[in-house]
């Protein structure tokens, strides 16, 4: 059966497909490009070294990981197609960028309008962000590849991959770099979603203006390894950063539970009961961090009194956290597809 996902996140693009043998086939690549000047030279370098770069008039755009690395080395910033969830309004080349991308992770459609289910932000809390705009730009590039695009919620797609055995039910958290995306879904029908700005670039933003340094240093240092209950372990040199980072991290998740209360008061749900505990899953870049669950369990534990609805459990995705949207979406898809027949 054809049928494709694509989570499409601020910091990372991840595609979904089946194998000949129904087997999940993922790929991924950083949501991030570097433009340098167009040179001969420098372009033989770089095909050498296997960078991944493309061409366009004067520039050159080198893409993913190879991005990033580059710009340590010659201490600038990267730029990103996708800005807190959403396509960066002031980047000119975003959507250049991000059909490469998307054939990067996806390659063409292998049948005529082969289904593709991206993923799209719920609506932003306390935020103005055009999300129509935003999902008609990326219905236009899929279509560009050859894909029927349909888009599904991206908190949304990881009860699809991660609730099955509770009838697909279940609080998803899915904490990206752009923002927190949060869904309350029972048996497949959404009850509640939104989504919360400021997200994991945020907390290397606010971390970095807190001791002085860079934000790509902040987020540097967390991939390489923060320990949130215990960010004293590791260089003693970059220790005032992962303290950083950890209150940071601590601010971001007790902004998150405000949110879901206030926004039950807002929606006139104060009183909803669900006739079961539902577990709350959380899923995304951010949440990799070393102890990243018992760290937000402890945060829990000082709000979960008072929390709206009933919890069985938290738990983080089954697998790499960062496939789960994208493993959620292929599951719509793939579901999408069979129900025509």
């Amino acid at each position: 059966m054809c049928a494709c996902g694509v989570d499409i996140g601020t910091c990372w693009i991840v595609g979904a497909r089946q194998d000949a043998n129904a087997q999940i086939q993922l790929k991924s690549i950083r949501d991030a490009f570097l433009v340098i000047e167009n040179e001969e030279a420098v372009k033989t370098m770089l095909t050498m070294s296997n960078v991944d770069y493309i061409e366009s008039n004067d520039s050159m755009y080198i893409i993913g990981d190879s991005s990033l690395v580059m710009a340590n080395l010659l201490r600038r910033m990267v730029q990103r197609p996708m800005s807190k969830g959403v396509l960066a309004p002031g980047e000119v080349e975003a959507e250049k960028i991000l059909l490469v991308l998307l054939e990067h992770v996806l390659g063409k459609a292998r049948v005529q309008d082969e289904v593709c289910f991206y993923s799209v932000p719920g609506s932003p809390v306390g935020a103005d962000l055009d999300i129509i705009y935003h999902q008609a730009i990326l219905s236009k590039l899929l279509s560009q590849l050859g894909y029927k695009a349909q888009h599904m919620n991206e908190a949304a797609a990881i009860a699809f991959s991660n609730a099955a055995k509770e009838q697909f039910s279940a609080l998803t958290i899915s904490c990206g770099a752009g923002m927190l995306n949060v869904c309350l879904m029972y048996k497949t029908m959404i009850g509640l979603s939104y989504s919360i700005v400021n997200s994991g670039d945020w907390v290397d933003e606010s971390a970095a203006k807190a001791v002085g340094g860079s934000p790509v240093k902040l987020q540097a240092i967390k991939e390489r390894g923060l320990d949130l209950m215990n960010p004293a372990e590791g260089d003693p040199k970059t220790q005032r950063e992962r303290e950083a980072l950890s209150i940071y991290y601590e601010s971001l998740i007790l902004r998150l539970f405000d949110s879901l209360k206030n926004e039950f008061i807002k929606n006139k749900r104060a009183d909803f009961e669900l006739p079961c505990a539902i577990p709350l899953i959380i899923a995304g870049g951010m949440s990799k961090a070393k102890n990243f669950l018992e760290f937000f369990k402890t945060a829990f534990d000082t709000v979960k009194d008072k929390f709206p609805i009933p919890i069985s459990e938290i738990k983080m995705v089954t697998g790499e956290p960062l496939h789960a949207v994208a493993q959620g979406l292929l599951v719509a898809a793939l579901n999408y597809e069979a129900s025509k027949k």
